[in-house]
């Protein structure tokens, strides 16, 4: 019953910090995103939130449950409970062990939801959201007016139905003109235009009948392309049974006060991340 009481409570504890964390990396991202996920249906801005949150729930997961062991260890040793317990012939090291035993889910689970949602795929996912963002507002210009959409500076003199007459794009350093464009399938097909190309300080002008800009490469920048480690969420549970055992024994023999509790947490959690930083660099 003891074990279960303790182990319960480490999983409040270690669930709440990463919630929080994870809660904290949303809001940043509510800050870039926030007129994306308000003009898009709520179903899908949902699921993205959803995801994002579950992924980065279980990247700070093993963190939050070494900051759970140091903060329970520490309040069993500063209310001299664990001389109660060990009146009893379990000692601290026993306690430990069942209490990790009975916690181990916690690790398992992480490895679970980090091998089936990757941080590659969060960043294809926002890059998909915000495209279909651009998209749709691209879709719903006002005539005779200039807008700026990511890359793409864009005007229309009129609209009919679906198709676009008098159209201007710049895009970076090159321009673009139509008489006409449709938009199909994430491409913009332009007719009866011209094409604007600045290269080494000349600009060249060239004509064509069809030209397709395919929105997808044009609306966001390439990202740099890293080779996922499929073991990085079991580096990251490693870590997290290491820095358990750690901060278990510093704070058992070290650590006297709540200001070096924190500061003891804070250093292994930022050490613990920097060591998974570097291992994803390597790849």
């Amino acid at each position: 019953m003891l074990f279960r009481l303790l182990a319960w409570r480490i999983t409040k504890i270690a669930l709440t910090v990463s919630l929080t964390l994870s809660l904290l990396f949303l809001l940043v991202q509510f800050i870039q995103l926030d007129q994306v996920l308000l003009k898009t249906p709520a179903k899908e801005s949902a699921l993205f939130l959803f995801v994002w949150v579950l992924y980065f729930f279980s990247y700070f997961l093993p963190s939050s449950v070494v900051v759970a062991f140091g903060w329970v260890f520490f309040d069993l040793k500063e209310s001299k409970k664990l001389n109660v317990i060990a009146s009893f012939g379990k000692s601290p090291t026993n306690v430990f062990f069942k209490v990790l035993l009975i916690c181990s889910p916690l690790f398992l689970s992480a490895v679970l939801v980090g091998s089936i949602i990757k941080q590659e795929d969060i960043f294809h996912l926002r890059k998909l959201f915000v495209y279909k963002y651009y998209t749709e507002i691209i879709k719903g210009i006002p005539e005779k007016g200039f807008y700026n959409v990511g890359r793409i500076t864009i005007r229309i003199e009129r609209r009919s139905g679906e198709v676009l007459n008098g159209v201007f794009l710049k895009i970076d350093n090159d321009l673009v003109s139509a008489k006409e464009a449709v938009f199909q399938n994430g491409e913009l097909i332009l007719r009866d235009g011209s094409l604007v190309v600045k290269k080494d300080h000349r600009y060249y002008l060239t004509k064509f009948q069809s030209y397709k800009l395919s929105f997808s490469n044009t609306l966001l920048l390439e990202e740099r392309k890293s080779k996922y480690n499929p073991l990085l969420p079991v580096f990251n549970v490693i870590l997290g049974l290491i820095f358990v055992f750690a901060v278990f024994y510093f704070v058992l023999k070290h650590v006297w006060k709540h200001t070096r509790l924190y500061y003891t947490l804070g250093i292994f959690i930022i050490i613990h991340h920097l060591i998974l930083i570097l291992l994803r660099s390597l790849d």
